[in-house]
């Protein structure tokens, strides 16, 4: 799990539906963590009777910035691990995973900023319509393949080809 997550930063791939089962995995760690968070809020709470607001200057009160930091860091790592599998899921339809991650954070960003506030394209639908892509495109629709060699076309020096052959060599001819 941890290697879906975290390995294969430059060459791993996931077909479709181990992306769907890690990108649902990871989503219900998200929600873990912040569940995790908002209960130690909560049993703050009535510790101090004011308030969440209070219970959460409080607990950064007496656990300080290495518990901030903490919280901070394992936030990061959820991010990277989504990043790594959107690379990864875009790599396996047979684009350069990072740079077409990056060219497609630069263009929500464009367009967040050129939009009109309120309706932008970092809206959850927006979200949801990108994870549908991801899930409808085939593996491997951008890879680059060799064209089919047709089994009737003369070999580069003329001589007849075998079924299946390359065309990198003559057939062998059977004499009469």
């Amino acid at each position: 799990m941890l290697h879906a997550f975290f390995g294969g930063l430059t060459q791993g791939r996931l077909t479709r539906l181990p992306f769907l089962g890690f990108w649902v995995l990871l989503w219900l760690l998200v929600a873990l963590y912040g569940t995790g968070i908002a209960f130690g809020i909560g049993v703050a709470e009535p510790l101090i009777f004011d308030g969440p607001g209070a219970a959460r200057d409080w607990l950064a009160g007496h656990f300080g910035p290495p518990v901030l930091v903490l919280l901070g860091l394992c936030g990061l790592l959820f991010v990277l691990a989504q990043l790594n599998l959107l690379a990864k899921r875009i790599r396996d339809m047979g684009l350069p995973g990072w740079s077409v991650l990056l060219v497609i954070a630069l263009l929500a960003a464009a367009l967040r900023y050129t939009l009109p506030p309120g309706g932008g394209p970092l809206d959850p639908e927006t979200h949801g319509l990108l994870l549908l892509a991801l899930l409808l495109i085939p593996s491997g629709l951008f890879t680059r393949r060799p064209l089919p060699v047709s089994v009737d076309q003369p070999a580069a020096d003329g001589a007849p080809m075998e079924p299946g052959a390359t065309g990198s060599a003559p057939a062998e001819v059977p004499q009469p």
